[in-house]
């Protein structure tokens, strides 16, 4: 059977589901039975993905199985040999004179796989090596399909990754007016290459945000160059869906499960604070301009050296996300008097990220060490109030989150740990001689193990003191139980 989807080839601003733009085609995946593979499962993938522009034109034959080596697809609809006929640019032109434009799509493929252990190339493979061969050309009734397919490839029954499977992505059917048109053939040729991967369709992250800026997505509410995303995803066209092997879907994981991870070649993110400027008094805000192109996903606040709060990436509109994006962030009010060296940590999805320069300012006046001035557990020394680097383990006695490289200490009024969050019913959630005690429906936090019944709070200091990045990190009650302890 078909799963179609809308593929919008025109940026938009930002919209609902189903929303965008007027439908221009469909990128769709066809289910196909394992048997109709060349090579079974499970087995190691060839990590090369080629790109076949088709010079001179390309010739597929219809058969039983699906087999790049033969020039072999069970896609096309009517039996015997189709002829693809050669890439065309924006302006409709082939050969030399489309290089530059083919040359940027590469490009993009390039960046998009590059997370992985996988070699895209438009160099076609020796006679005999397998490959996954993403033909990129033509139009849809070469094949025998409708004018509104942009984009379509098997994708085993079984979601399971597959070799030597041609996927289609119908170049001179993409419009030739799209000013994102190198991101819109890039965006096919990935998504058409995935499925043969066993990736589904998807519809939005577990934020609620749509999956407009991943290649697997069907979706116009954003534009830019899609990149599989280290998020996970609700499937579905144009509504929620279970995926078709599971209930959801994370497409980076997924296809570094196939091949292993690889080295990202976009870089990571550029950052600098804005706000405030040396040698002056923390206001009540920090700004910074931060960028990625992957995008950004998270910006993160130090002060003296330790997190005390974040803010979400920006969002992404027609364009994807502005690189770079500006950034405010609020300082808590319990940051206490001192000299304060202020950074910003920008993150792509990927955990990449960048610090930006420090710069010196002043809350109030310098802490004095002859005072207790500073927040729990810090010193003050040079007149900064600071942590020291988080030592304690989880199952570590602790008085303050800070002392915890977890940053959550946590327990019962006789007895607190460092401790995690986890998901109660789920082996290995904690580690050894600790349980996952639930707060709250599928939420927890590792903890001793006992039969007795109580309550008890989250460890704070007598002033309620916690930067607030964290506090929303612990949960404010659970069982009590036995006590026991485990020293540092």
């Amino acid at each position: 059977m078909a799963t179609t989807a809308a593929a919008e080839q025109t940026s938009s601003t930002p919209s609902t589901p189903g929303q965008g733009p007027a439908q221009t085609g469909r990128r769709v995946y066809v289910e196909t039975p394992v048997e109709a593979f060349t090579t079974p499962t499970p087995h190691a993938l060839s990590p090369i993905i080629y790109l076949e522009r088709c010079k001179g034109g390309c010739m597929i034959n219809k058969g039983s199985t699906n087999d790049a080596r033969q020039n072999q697809s069970t896609i096309p609809t009517q039996p015997g040999a189709h002829m693809v006929q050669e890439y065309q640019n924006a302006a409709g032109l082939t050969g030399t004179a489309a290089d530059a434009e083919w040359n940027a799509v590469l490009t993009c493929m390039k960046e998009v796989y590059s997370p992985f252990n996988v070699m895209v190339t438009d160099v076609k493979p020796t006679t005999g090596v397998s490959f996954h061969l993403a033909l990129l050309a033509g139009n849809p009734g070469d094949i025998g399909l409708g004018n509104d397919i942009l984009g379509i490839a098997p994708l085993a029954g079984d979601c399971s990754p597959q070799d030597n499977v041609i996927s289609f992505s119908f170049a001179n059917h993409h419009s030739k007016q799209d000013p994102q048109r190198v991101f819109n053939l890039c965006w096919t040729a990935a998504q058409e290459s995935a499925h043969a991967f066993g990736l589904d369709h998807e519809f939005a992250f577990q934020d609620g945000s749509s999956s407009c800026r991943d290649p697997m997505t069907y979706r116009s509410d954003c534009g830019g160059q899609r990149f599989y995303r280290n998020e996970v995803a609700t499937c579905g066209e144009f509504e929620a869906r279970p995926c078709k092997c599971g209930g959801t879907q994370n497409s980076h994981l997924k296809i570094q499960s196939v091949f292993g991870p690889g080295t990202p070649t976009t870089g990571n993110p550029t950052v600098n604070v804005t706000l405030p400027l040396p040698n002056t008094t923390l206001g009540a805000v920090v700004a910074a301009q931060a960028g990625s192109k992957r995008g950004v996903s998270r910006v993160e606040l130090f002060l003296n050296g330790f997190k005390w709060a974040e803010a979400k990436g920006a969002g992404f509109g027609a364009n994807g996300q502005a690189n770079p994006s500006p950034y405010t962030i609020t300082v808590p009010q319990n940051v206490p008097n001192s000299i304060i060296d202020v950074q910003v940590r920008a993150y792509d999805d990927l955990g990449g990220f960048t610090d930006s320069a420090k710069v010196t300012v002043t809350k109030g006046a310098a802490c004095d060490p002859s005072v207790d001035s500073c927040a729990k557990g810090q010193k003050c020394e040079g007149g900064r109030c600071f942590w020291d680097p988080p030592s304690g383990e989880i199952g570590d006695e602790c008085t303050y989150g800070q002392f915890c490289k977890s940053l959550m200490c946590a327990g019962t009024a006789d007895e607190q740990i460092c401790t995690q969050e986890c998901i109660p019913g789920v082996n290995d959630s904690c580690p050894e001689n600790l349980d996952c005690v639930m707060q709250s429906p599928g939420k927890g936090v590792c903890f001793f193990g006992g039969e007795d019944g109580g309550c008890c709070s989250v460890n704070r200091d007598s002033n309620g003191w916690m930067p607030g990045a964290f506090g929303a990190l612990l949960f404010g009650i659970f069982v009590v139980l036995r006590p026991r302890r485990r020293g540092r």
